[in-house]
């Protein structure tokens, strides 16, 4: 009982105390607990760990300054952690780990766009290494700094050396009229020819004998042999000319190029040395510098060669984060032990007789300082003062100076981290000189007295604390050139106010430093000794003993200064294989001429959309069943089917790859309709009919063909788009049916968001790719996979929409559902769901 109550006034104490404790907690401020464990993460170079609790911190507290600076400093450094991670694993070859790295370091910093360049080149280094769709006519040796998008379908009006599926490999033999060749070449392919009067009045003979070779390359090729060119004039259409009458029949085109990168006053001297002066009017270019854009005049084929060369060279100007660091150890070791008598004025005067000095009844006639004795001889004897010293000192200090710097490509970029001081650099006079006049009202001499005399004083601010200037060049594999000025400025007092006396480090250079490595820009190491003893001489010198009328003093001074530097490119320009193949421009004399397998490349095309615009959305097929007749068949061929007659849609033959079994049941149902999703015109309906069925059996019917889903997304997360910038918006699907052909219709607002490019993904292989894009904002696309290759199915990237920003305001790209067509190679009715992407696009 007693211990009881002794053990009550314990509890209440404790009581009290968790009851006090408790609104502490409700007082600490928001997210202090996270930003707590960020510091421990940063000072132990976890950024990532560091980044997510600071993240939470700033979420609890949006208006902290301090979790706000961590937090972009964390973010930062754990996205360049990844990149060196993922650099380190695509020089060992594993692809998918560098892509995973390069894929984390976008999602913690997004403004990292090397990083998501870097992503589109692990991918195509993947597939390179597989072996599945290589990119066209470029080496798999490529192995260039940024990322690259798969190679788009071929430009209108480019061949690329593959016959049309109109045209075969044939024999070509002739001699006779050039006229004739020309036109017999031309019923070939389909074509109407109307020739120039000129041409018709003087009549040519030609000899050819060619083998293995198409219509259409062979017309161009005497064509060229002949000095022709041809005009289109429609779809089926051409004009064919002497070359000297190309001036009067060559059609120009006006375009107005965009640049985001470049001036048009570059693009001008570029487009201007770089293509040869043709025959007739030269190319005309008119520069816009309020819309940073040039309007070109030229012949079609030279507009395509431009916009090739503008791709090449309008690249995104690179930056760079230079991080400079400068370290600084100083060690200091002072140790003073003795006793010193007098110092270097009490003991450089100890006494003496001047010249010509009195001696008058045992007094001097000079004065004695007040530490001397006077004597009754007339001499005087000076007493030294004695300090007894004790003293040591030992300091270490460390200075670390650790800064990031942004920078632009070839632009100088400077930072002053510090203070200014006053400096006196001079003095002015006005002229005036005192006289001595004037009622004490005399006039001074011009200024004030200072260390640089009297006079006005010329005042000079000096930069005190670190400066930094750069100048970096980011070249194509990423390696850094920087011209640099490091300088490192300390004040220290000085005799006077005005006059302070600093401590300079400074370095200038150029040096070239690869991304995301260290390189140590100075190093300096200083050991400073210094021994003396201040005391009587000799007996100073007895061993221990001297101590007593010495003072030895031992000082030394160690610093070790380290300067490294470390660039980190931010963005670099996005040079594609594409931009290193070679571009035609056409001979000396003559421009570059058209092609008559692009041109039926073109109307091919054009004919296919007008085929598939005028398709139906639904058809609807009828499967109608008929009564067999009663007749006895033989015992060997009871067990054969007796199938009865059907009425059918076929899938195409192209895109069917074994003959669609059908299910019969055992019932008499009556007609069935089903909707199909077709790619081409319902064929006539073939009726089959066999009566050799057993007397006794009952009619089979027809049942439903099988059904599969599929999914098109449109990935674009609602991402906010800048006027001007470009974003690649990808297209995946997931169906479980094998799909000979996709068709789909893309309808944006084409004031607000415009389409570049369409590329095809890596779903089964590289499927052919077949395009459309119309002013009005509709994007046709068909895809249909390769010669020899899987049909399309499972879950993977089908397309790659390269969209630009327009107009500020909310946009986006959405599937026309009526006219998305999706067609199984087995016959299969194929269930749709589509989902749209939107868009912010901002100034």
């Amino acid at each position: 009982m007693k211990s009881k109550l002794q053990a009550r006034p314990f509890a209440a104490l404790l009581m009290a105390a968790v009851l006090l404790a408790a609104p502490v907690s409700v007082l600490a401020k928001k997210g202090e607990k996270n930003y707590n464990r960020g510091l421990e993460y940063e000072k132990a170079q976890q950024w990532e760990k560091a980044a997510q609790e600071f993240a939470l911190a700033v979420a609890a507290a949006p208006n902290e300054t301090e979790y706000q600076l961590h937090y972009r400093r964390s973010v930062f450094n754990a996205s360049q952690n990844y990149m060196t991670k993922g650099r380190a694993l695509a020089d060992q070859g594993d692809y998918i780990g560098a892509y995973n790295a390069y894929r984390q370091a976008y999602g913690l910093d997004p403004v990292n766009d090397l990083a998501a360049q870097e992503m589109d080149r692990m991918l195509r280094l993947q597939r390179e290494k597989e072996g599945t769709a290589a990119p066209r006519n470029t080496p798999t040796s490529y192995r260039g700094p940024a990322g690259t998008v798969p190679v788009p379908s071929s430009p209108d009006g480019e061949a690329d050396g593959v016959p049309t599926r109109s045209e075969k490999l044939q024999l070509v033999q002739y001699n006779g009229d050039l006229e004739g060749l020309i036109r017999r070449l031309a019923d070939d392919m389909s074509l109407n020819v109307v020739f120039d009067q000129a041409f018709t009045q003087v009549k040519r003979q030609i000899k050819v004998d060619w083998k293995d070779i198409t219509p259409a390359r062979a017309l161009d090729y005497v064509f060229l042999a002949n000095g022709l060119f041809f005009q289109k004039l429609d779809r089926r259409t051409i004009l064919v000319a002497d070359q000297s009458k190309r001036p009067m029949y060559q059609q120009l085109v006006l375009r107005t190029f965009y640049l985001y990168n470049i001036k048009p006053s570059e693009a001008r001297t570029l487009l201007t040395g770089a293509l040869p002066a043709n025959a007739g009017r030269q190319p005309q270019f008119i520069e816009n510098a309020t819309t940073n854009s040039i309007t070109v005049r030229d012949t079609p084929e030279n507009m395509r060669t431009i916009e090739k060369l503008l791709q090449s060279v309008d690249k995104d100007r690179a930056e760079v984060v230079m991080e400079v660091a400068i370290y600084e150890i100083s060690r200091n070791d002072l140790l003073q032990i003795g006793n010193q008598v007098g110092n270097s004025t009490s003991l450089g005067n100890l006494g003496g007789v001047a010249a010509g000095s009195l001696l008058y009844r045992g007094t001097p006639a000079l004065a004695i300082g007040k530490d001397t004795v006077g004597l009754g001889s007339g001499l005087g004897l000076l007493i030294p003062n004695s300090t007894i010293s004790l003293f040591q000192s030992k300091t270490n200090t460390r200075l670390l100076f650790s800064t990031q710097v942004h920078a632009f490509d070839d632009e100088k970029s400077s930072t002053r981290v510090g203070s200014k001081v006053p400096v006196q650099t001079a003095s002015v006079y006005n002229g005036l000189v005192n006289t001595g006049n004037n009622n004490n009202n005399n006039n001074n001499n011009g200024g004030i007295g200072n260390a640089l005399g009297n006079g006005y004083p010329v005042i000079q601010y000096e930069d005190v604390g670190l400066n930094l200037d750069f100048k970096p060049k980011v070249y194509p594999n990423q390696d850094v050139q920087v011209s640099m000025t490091i300088e490192s400025k300390d004040q220290q007092a000085g005799p006077d106010p005005l006059t302070p006396i600093f401590t300079q480090r400074k370095i200038e250079g150029v040096a070239r430093i690869p991304n995301g490595k260290t390189m140590l820009i100075a190093s300096i190491a200083q050991d400073r000794e210094r021994n003396g003893r201040a005391g009587l001489p000799l007996v100073g010198l007895i061993p221990i003993l001297g101590r007593l009328f010495t003072t030895p003093t031992k000082d030394n001074q160690n610093s070790d200064i380290v300067i490294t530097m470390t660039p980190r490119v931010l963005r670099a320009p996005e040079i594609t294989p594409q931009d290193l193949e070679p571009k035609d421009t056409g001979t000396m004399q003559t421009p570059q001429s058209p092609s008559l397998e692009a041109l039926l490349r073109d109307a091919e095309r054009e004919e296919h959309f007008a085929r598939m615009r005028a398709l139906p959305t639904n058809v609807n097929a009828t499967i109608q069943t008929q009564a067999a007749a009663a007749t006895p068949a033989p015992a060997n061929t009871a067990a054969a089917a007796a199938p009865e007659e059907v009425t059918f849609v076929p899938a195409p033959k192209a895109l069917a790859q074994a003959e669609p079994s059908a299910q019969v049941a055992t019932n008499n149902s009556g007609p069935q309709v089903v909707n199909v999703a077709l790619g081409e015109p319902p064929a006539p309906a073939p009726a089959v009919a066999n009566n050799a069925a057993p007397a006794n059996a009952t009619t089979p019917a027809v049942g439903a063909p099988a059904e599969s889903a599929a999914e098109l997304t449109l990935m674009t997360d609602n991402q906010e788009l800048k006027v001007g910038e470009r974003r690649r918006v990808m297209v995946f699907m997931k169906t479980d049916a094998p799909l000979g052909l996709a068709t789909a219709t893309l309808r944006f607002d084409p004031k607000a968001l415009a389409v570049r490019s369409v590329t095809q993904g890596g779903l089964s292989g590289a499927p052919v790719l077949t395009q459309s894009v119309d002013p009005s904002g509709v994007l046709v696309v068909s895809v249909v996979p390769a010669a020899g290759a899987p049909a399309l199915t499972g879950e993977g990237l089908l397309l790659v929409v390269e969209v630009e920003g327009l107009a500020a305001g909310e946009t986006g790209l959405q599937f026309d559902a009526d006219k998305v067509h999706l067609v199984a190679t087995d016959g299969r009715t194929v269930r749709l769901r589509t989902t749209p992407g939107r868009f912010k696009v901002t100034q």
